[in-house]
């Protein structure tokens, strides 16, 4: 079954969801990233170009001819196909979450975040998702 894992009082979403992305490619995972929508996906590639000047995390946008190859994949619009894990940066809940063997969440410390991610916690709990917390508050990102 899917597992859920929530980071939760993350001081820096955008710079933990590039290092986040670093770790799962670095696992041998695929990973998809959803954004929001194309706007939100390019700035995220050009924060996964600029992560850091020896680093680099292979990615490119789920439509490209070199996606199938490819071990990070961003997303405005889930594709049907998709599976691994998911890194959930858009707004909601992804329809049929039980395709994907892992879903991560990241949780500013935004009310808007905060609101947001709580639906988005009760829809995966009210499905019977095993979900784990994880609270970054203590960490730096």
């Amino acid at each position: 079954m899917t597992r859920i894992d929530f980071y939760t009082e993350v001081d820096e979403p955008a710079v933990f969801a590039c290092r986040l992305a670093n770790t799962v490619y670095k696992k041998g995972e695929r990973l998809t990233v959803w954004l929001a929508d194309e706007e939100a996906l390019a700035s995220f590639s050009t924060r996964l170009w600029c992560l850091s000047d020896t680093l680099f995390v292979p990615h490119c946008h789920v439509d490209d001819a070199l996606a199938a190859e490819t071990p990070v994949r961003l997303a405005a619009t889930l594709p049907h196909d998709a599976g691994g894990v998911l890194l959930n940066l858009g707004p909601s809940c992804p329809d049929a979450p039980e395709r994907f063997s892992r879903i991560l969440e990241i949780v500013g410390r935004d009310e808007a975040a905060l609101a947001a991610a709580r639906d988005r916690f009760k829809a995966y709990r009210t499905r019977g998702f095993t979900i784990e917390h994880h609270d970054m508050s203590q960490r730096s990102s």
